[in-house]
């Protein structure tokens, strides 16, 4: 392995929102949604129940917009790179605003803090500042990202020589 060059990446992590469902997948559930509310819908009409149309009728306008507003947050992203000069996190909202943090390598530490009931936090720290990292993830792939950072931090801190004239 060669020492890395300055501003050449060590690390790159890209960490964006999981979602379990595709945008296809959805819009098949709300047609299947919409067909159930229309059947509901016309046997309320029969039984003279006319209020209740109204209730169908907002439920699926609710399931309709909380879908929208999952997708909008969806668009969030993190970066996180680290090179010879600096660990660089860069937020992205769903909006599209950006946000960028630089700390520098000298210091770098990774540490989990454990919460009873919750997924851990993962915080990237120097003498500096200290960041969570990883507010996407889940408890396992929060781990690993700690895991991977801490590996990288220490293969910058001793690098391996990489020198063709000692090779056999």
């Amino acid at each position: 392995m060669a020492v890395a060059t300055p501003g050449r990446p060590i690390f790159q992590a890209m960490l964006t929102p999981h979602r379990s469902m595709s945008r296809r997948g959805m819009f098949i559930v709300f047609a299947l949604m919409a067909a159930g509310s229309l059947l509901v819908t016309s046997l309320m009409w029969r039984l003279g129940a006319v209020m209740v149309i109204g209730f169908n009728g907002a439920d699926l306008l609710l399931a309709v917009t909380l879908y929208a507003m999952n997708m909008r947050a969806a668009k969030a992203s993190e970066a996180i790179v680290l090179t010879d000069e600096a660990l660089t996190i860069t937020r992205t909202t769903p909006g599209g605003r950006r946000s960028e943090v630089r700390l520098a390598p000298g210091w770098l530490r990774v540490e989990i803090e454990e919460q009873p009931g919750s997924n851990p936090l993962v915080w990237v720290a120097n003498r500096e500042a200290r960041h969570i990292v990883g507010l996407a993830l889940g408890d396992a792939a929060r781990r690993d990202l700690a895991g991977a950072l801490r590996e990288a931090i220490q293969r910058m801190r001793s690098p391996r020589f990489d020198n063709p004239q000692t090779r056999d």
